[in-house]
């Protein structure tokens, strides 16, 4: 965080100053790690008010408070607020403004972690660059992300989440960017958006909030995309494409697109002006897009074709995003745990498709699906059937309708431990003969990363024969 002085707080976002005046260094937002010098806010929720701690934060060393309720007899500064949850958001928003800083924002039903990865990737080594940490994407995951700003930050990658119509315009009305992304749009949250066109009302509200001088990104072969286009119509406007139908000035597309042995895609990235080699060292097609999304943000704000390709190719593996983890020369897991909605599960049976030897599919349930549960369950079970999937096993609430479709051998269960079990039979059995490819994927909810462990850490399989 920037230093700034309460009383300049005070004024700007028109709070009250109790007490003498003090600068804030950093902001804490949990009791339990306050430390010297630190100024805490008091945030709240349906099963907790911070401002029962106010004493035990004092005691810790908290030099100033941002609260609602006014504390009596304190002996540090108070800005005191109407909402502290509110305030969050205000002062992020402030120290947004101080810091300065090239910002671009994340959205989309998928994709959007792996393309700020990529982003980041791209843009470490032209500057210094702030990114979201792991999911903290949401309307207190956005303000502390843009908190963590100081003045050596040169970029900022943020990415933006949503369960709910509304959330976006609050995160972006905070962040203002110069670059709002939309990486695609699906069947995800349909709970909270209540439709398919909901998504798209979500994820537009991105650009509320954009620059009258910033580029809007998204995909050119998107059915929203002529939406889009009337939306951002007096900004830029930057579209990628997997085809060759793109010559704008700022657009970006990829063309001779080929598949290792490995599932990792090579391809020409290509601008109006010139085109360089990428290779990808992350697996999935689909990740060629997710590429062009990051390389058409990146161009937005200046880095070089030759600059973004080199970035590409040296990004990280995302953790939980189709992971490869080769147990023995008989068995390699694919974890791809974080999360799941029917538009990722496509993309991950895909690279399981392009395997050698026997492969298995171990599918958690997707979460937050409302009335569009037992549909969007159903719609994958001919998709794993096309690709020749050996093996489903499915966990959870709902998951039995993967099946629907498909006609090789599944087992349905509710119970992780049995669960476990019958994939390690089943893992014992087929390696005995031939290599197998095992990916495991599900919602947050169904915590699937416990049957990576449990395969990574089981003695009884990755033995060869």
């Amino acid at each position: 965080m920037i230093s700034v002085e309460l009383s300049y707080i005070a004024k700007t976002l028109d709070w009250r100053l109790v007490g003498q005046d003090a600068s804030i260094e950093n902001l804490c937002t949990n009791s339990r790690q306050v430390k010297a010098g630190d100024c805490f806010i008091a945030l709240y929720g349906d099963n907790f008010d911070a401002h029962d701690f106010i004493e035990q934060v004092v005691n810790a060393g908290a030099t100033s408070l941002i609260v609602s309720k006014e504390q009596k007899n304190c002996s540090v500064p108070q800005l005191i607020v109407e909402d502290t949850r509110g305030a969050l958001a205000q002062l992020a928003g402030l120290n947004k403004q101080l810091a300065e800083v090239k910002t671009i924002a994340i959205t989309g039903s998928c994709g959007k972690t792996t393309v700020k990865e990529m982003i980041h990737g791209i843009l470490a080594p032209q500057g210094n660059v702030l990114a979201t940490l792991g999911n903290f994407n949401n309307e207190i995951g956005a303000p502390l992300t843009l908190l963590r700003l100081t003045k050596q930050h040169e970029f900022a990658v943020i990415e933006l989440g949503a369960n709910h119509i509304g959330e976006i315009d609050f995160t972006s009305g905070i962040t203002r960017p110069d670059v709002s992304v939309i990486t695609n749009i699906g069947a995800a949250h349909l709970e909270g958006f209540g439709s398919i066109e909901g998504v798209v009302k979500a994820k537009s509200e991105i650009f509320n909030h954009l620059d009258k001088q910033g580029t809007a990104v998204f995909d050119a072969n998107i059915a929203y995309a002529q939406q889009w286009q009337q939306q951002n119509q007096h900004r830029k406007i930057a579209q990628f494409s997997d085809d060759n139908v793109l010559h704008d000035v700022h657009d970006v597309w990829a063309t001779d697109i080929s598949m290792s042995d490995n599932g990792c895609a090579t391809f020409m990235l290509n601008s109006c002006k010139e085109s360089q080699s990428v290779t990808l060292p992350i697996p999935g097609e689909h990740n060629v897009k997710n590429a062009l999304a990051a390389a058409a943000a990146t161009m937005a704000v200046g880095i070089s074709l030759q600059d973004i390709a080199s970035g590409l190719a040296q990004m990280a593996a995302v953790k939980g995003r189709l992971n490869v983890n080769v147990i023995s020369p008989k068995l390699t897991v694919i974890d791809d745990t974080y999360n799941a909605n029917a538009s990722s599960i496509k993309a991950a049976i895909e690279v399981l498709s392009r395997a050698q030897g026997q492969t298995v599919l171990v599918l958690g349930a997707m979460g937050e699906l409302g009335d569009y549960a037992v549909e969007c369950h159903q719609s994958l079970g001919a998709i794993i059937e096309h690709n020749n999937i050996d093996v489903l096993m499915t966990f959870g609430d709902m998951s039995q309708h993967y099946g629907v479709g498909y006609q090789g051998k599944h087992q349905n269960f509710h119970d992780k431990d049995a669960l476990n079990q019958a994939l390690e039979q089943q893992i014992i059995n087929d390696q005995i003969d031939q290599p197998i490819t095992v990916l495991v994927k599900g919602s947050r909810s169904t915590a699937m990363e416990t049957v990576v462990e449990f395969i990574k850490n089981n003695k009884n399989i990755g033995v060869t024969a």
